[in-house]
């Protein structure tokens, strides 16, 4: 009797597998896991945000600091400088720079411009417009990212050289972009090499320049002025809410020829808050301070922006 028990329930056992196994013969395969899919051109692994709705989200910026990175961009800057000595009635300056950079789909190159143009409002009764330099160049990422960003540049001697226009560009230095000072400076044709480093971590971020100004050509009344210039700019921020919080500070400094007032006058530095808004149309407005003795409590500056990122 149990032997007979035992020999049915095998046979049932038996029966359910090849039902379960004709069922699952009759199932459509089960399709192959799906395929690696590469990232979005422009991501990069640890940088801000990773992707963010489909599309790497935009790196943050700076006022006062270089600006080539992995990212194409085009946007303008604009300050507003009041002399401490002058009272508005008596004159003030704005100054507007237009900027672009264009990142080579797929490739670690990239190219820049950007061209400063100052406007003086009610000197002595008059106006004047001043065309600065303009600086053409490229710029190179050997890590395919923002790690490392090699520039050369080339600024031309374009800037106005007489009459007003010329006091426009001189009356109140380029605190907004103290980096890059010489492209005010008229019949002066500069060479601009350049390394940085943008590096983040959670919501804090950092970039850092350094590189030399190096003058090619200039007049002969200039001839004992300085040739070779060091730049050497640091700034952080953090990222709180929907907007970043920045601080940066600017070095200039000129290695030869001779100045007026010793070493002192070979080295220019500006220290400058700002907040910025997140997303692929930025805005920004900030401050600006010099910090030498020749600008400090002199000049005040107010500094709005726009630009627009594409990845």
């Amino acid at each position: 009797m149990l032997r007979r028990v035992l020999r049915g329930v095998l046979v049932g056992v038996l029966f359910a597998v090849s039902a379960t196994s004709a069922a699952r013969a009759d199932e459509p395969p089960e399709g192959p896991p799906p395929a690696f899919v590469a990232p979005p051109p422009g991501y990069e692994p640890g940088q801000p945000g990773g992707v963010v709705g489909g599309t790497p989200e935009p790196l943050p910026g700076f006022m006062t600091l270089d600006r080539m990175d992995s990212q194409t961009r085009v946007g303008i800057q604009v300050a507003w400088t009041k002399i401490d000595a002058l009272s508005l009635s008596d004159g003030f300056v704005m100054r507007f720079e237009p900027y672009g950079q264009v990142l080579l789909p797929g490739r670690p190159v990239g190219f820049y411009g950007h061209l400063p143009i100052t406007h003086l409002v009610n000197f002595n009764g008059a106006d004047g417009t001043g065309i600065g330099n303009l600086e053409l160049g490229g710029f190179f990422l050997p890590m395919n990212n923002s790690d490392v960003i090699l520039r050369a540049g080339l600024a031309l001697s374009t800037a106005s050289d007489s009459g007003n226009d010329l006091i426009a560009n001189i009356i109140a230095p380029p605190l907004d972009r103290l980096t890059d000072l010489l492209l005010i400076a008229p019949n002066y044709t500069t060479g601009r090499l350049s390394v940085s480093t943008f590096q983040r971590n959670g919501d804090f971020f950092f970039r850092a320049d350094g590189g030399f100004d190096l003058v090619l050509d200039k007049p002969a009344t200039a001839s004992n002025a300085p040739s070779v210039f060091f730049r050497a700019n640091i700034g952080g921020g953090i990222r709180v809410q929907e907007v970043d919080l920045t601080a940066e500070l600017v070095n200039f400094a000129s290695v030869n020829g001779s100045t007026q007032n010793g070493i002192e006058q070979r080295f220019l530095h500006t220290l400058a808050v700002g907040v910025r808004t997140l997303g692929e149309n930025q805005i920004h407005f900030g401050t600006v301070f010099g910090l030498d003795e020749i600008t400090r409590g002199d000049y005040w500056v107010l500094t709005l922006g726009y630009q627009r990122v594409v990845n």
